[in-house]
């Protein structure tokens, strides 16, 4: 685990514009550097990095983020290799225990000697014309060889000492990369004779091969390394690393079955295709393709092995997506695959077949009723309740809580239940969304004839509702932008909202809390405490993306410092006095109901909310003079 000082320390010295500009050629306007987005194709540049606030931003797509974001987005990195590809650029090295050390070293010995075989295979290929006929014969071209570096392992049982001479092809490294089988006192190569298809991580590395046989019926089809320190098949995608620029320009992702589906759709222009490799797709699979694009597509055959594809794939979907993304479904007609389907009626067919995909909350439905009963409709109540009993756990594994919420209705529907009955037969939450009721009419003239019943009820939290949501919406919308002003206004979050009564007022403490902690670090600038500082510190958190969020709409905004400011001042001024506003009101109810009430102190209560109705006008009529003087000296 990276230390958080260390991280720190790499985030204080990084310049998001250096960072971006390795990447994206970046041009100097106004304040911002601007580019052609790197995350979906456009001719005009709407690609905005922010200096000052370590943050980019594009008004095109709405992708946003700091450095780290950046970097796990566009090369789909995760957060540990983003820090340290930032540390090697700093010239930083990454503290570790001596354990991690020797993993890394034995890992990149172990890279170096798979990335030898692929340059091997690869040769070896471009001298055999029974390989090169039978790849043209799967309409495979030389280009496509040469973009996935396709290879040939040699009909022999220790070819690889071609490479490895002398005493190199007995080092146990060869064995544990996968490469080299070791049974009975001999040794020997594990791929002979077969395709190869080199699989590479997203920093472009050979960490492990698929290979293919040649010769009809020969079993396995398909033979595949074996979990090594550097390979772990639940965790890598075939094609990805090639796929990236693609998925990043395209803003989707295509995961379909197979190596062979994969080359076939590049070739067919479908560049941003991936797949598992020789597994189901997992949650860690989702989560490395929704951190290139927020849109992902299945593809899977339309057979019963397909539909069982799918079923696990939407399981891994679940736990992963939140309420920004969408991932699709795609069941081919019977016996046709991507590849057949692009040969036979080319690339237009995939692309149909893409259009009319099944959304996430369709296939969620559809597949759980197919399931019970075999694509007849649900016709009694114990199918019913048995597809109640499969979407339990589905529904409770999603955390995209809006998302869940429209799913419960629409599966509610299928079941002929109330979205609430469905809820809580599977043990989840609905979100409680208040609905608008029409004032009932008073009883008496003048006067609420109920207002004694009214003060004897318990007194709610009077900072909540729509329009105090909004109020704080915006605070923390402000504190994210301006992230240094949670030390300038410490005093008021600690004495408005240390006993927090919502999500808002919880999300403002932790960054107060944040930036409290930080502040106190040795060697602290205030200046560091940028929006992209901060929110690296939350990466991975349920909270993030809400910041990213309202920090990518000010971009929009733009709204000025000063104004900015103004608004931090009447936000807090309005708190007060919806507090001081309940105070008063217990208290006149106290003395209408004949209990003592200490006069001074409500006196006291009516000067400081009448101060604070002052100063409310002085703040907006100083921001609205600052608009205008800022709009007639521009």
């Amino acid at each position: 685990m990276i230390p958080e000082s260390f991280i720190e320390e790499v985030l204080s010295r990084t310049d998001i514009v250096q960072v971006i500009g390795r990447y994206v050629k970046l041009q100097h306007k106004g304040s911002n550097w601007m580019a052609c987005c790197p995350f979906h194709k456009e001719k005009t540049p709407s690609f905005a990095v922010n200096p000052s606030k370590q943050f980019f931003k594009c008004f095109g797509c709405g992708e946003h983020g700091t450095a780290i974001t950046f970097l796990m987005k566009f090369k789909g990195l995760s957060f540990p290799e983003a820090i340290k590809e930032l540390a090697d650029d700093l010239g930083m090295e990454v503290p570790e225990d001596r354990q991690a050390k020797i993993r890394q070293a034995r890992a990149k010995t172990l890279t170096d000697y798979l990335a030898q075989a692929a340059d091997f295979y690869h040769q070896t290929l471009f001298h055999d014309r029974h390989a090169i006929e039978y790849l043209k014969g799967r309409g495979i071209t030389e280009e496509t060889v040469k973009k996935f570096q396709l290879g040939l392992s040699p009909d022999a049982w220790q070819g690889l000492e071609a490479i490895f001479k002398d005493k190199a092809y007995d080092d146990p490294k060869l064995e544990e990369s996968g490469l080299v089988i070791a049974k009975d006192g001999h040794r020997y190569d594990r791929f002979r004779s077969r395709v190869m298809y080199p699989i590479r991580n997203p920093r472009g590395q050979v960490i492990g091969f698929g290979a293919r046989t040649m010769v009809p019926g020969e079993e396995p089809k398909y033979l595949n390394s074996p979990e090594t320190p550097v390979y772990h098949k639940s965790q890598e995608l075939y094609g990805l690393y090639e796929a990236r620029d693609a998925i990043h320009k395209k803003g989707r992702a295509i995961v379909c079955e197979g190596y062979m589906d994969v080359i076939q759709m590049s070739q067919g222009g479908f560049l941003e295709t991936v797949a598992a490799l020789g597994t189901s797709i997992t949650p860690e699979h989702v989560k490395k393709l929704f951190q290139l694009s927020d849109h992902v597509y299945f593809s899977f055959d339309g057979d019963a092995a397909g539909f069982k594809a799918a079923r696990r794939a939407m399981e891994s979907t679940l736990s992963i997506i939140t309420d920004t993304q969408t991932a699709h479904f795609v069941l081919l007609p019977q016996d046709e695959d991507p590849d057949s389907l692009i040969k036979s009626q080319g690339p237009e067919a995939f692309e149909a077949q893409l259009r009319s995909a099944f959304p996430l909350s369709k296939f969620f439905v559809m597949d759980i009723v197919r399931e019970v009963s075999q694509g007849q409709g649900l016709r009694t109540a114990e199918e019913r309740a048995q597809a109640v009993a499969i979407a339990k756990p589905l529904l409770q594994r999603m955390t995209a809580h809006a998302l869940r919420q429209l799913l419960v209705q629409e599966f509610a529907a299928a079941v002929r239940m109330e979205p609430a009955e469905v809820a809580s037969l599977c043990g989840v939450t609905l979100l409680d969304v208040p609905q608008t009721k029409p004032a009932k009419a008073l009883s008496g003239y003048g006067r609420d004839t109920k207002q004694g019943e009214r003060s004897k009820r318990p007194v709610r939290p009077v900072t909540t509702g729509p329009v105090f949501t909004n109020i704080k919406r915006r605070l923390l919308q402000c504190f994210v932008t301006h992230p240094s002003w949670l030390i300038k206004y410490s005093d008021q979050i600690e004495y408005e909202m240390l006993d927090t009564v919502d999500e808002w007022e919880e999300a403002i403490v932790r960054l107060w809390h944040l930036a409290q902690d930080h502040s106190k670090g040795e060697g602290f600038e205030e200046s560091k405490l940028t929006t992209g500082y901060l929110l690296s510190f939350m990466q991975g958190d349920p909270l993030y993306n809400r910041l990213a969020d309202l920090a990518s709409e000010e971009e929009v905004l733009q709204t000025p410092e000063a104004v900015a400011e103004f608004e931090i001042k009447c936000a807090f001024l309005k708190l007060e006095k919806a507090q001081l506003d309940a105070q008063i009101a217990e208290l006149l109810s106290m003395e209408e109901r004949g209990e003592p009430v200490e006069s001074q102190y409500l006196e006291r209560l009516f000067k400081r909310r009448q101060d604070i109705h002052r100063s409310l006008i002085d703040e907006s009529s100083q921001a609205v003079d600052f608009v205008l003087d800022s709009r007639l000296s521009g």
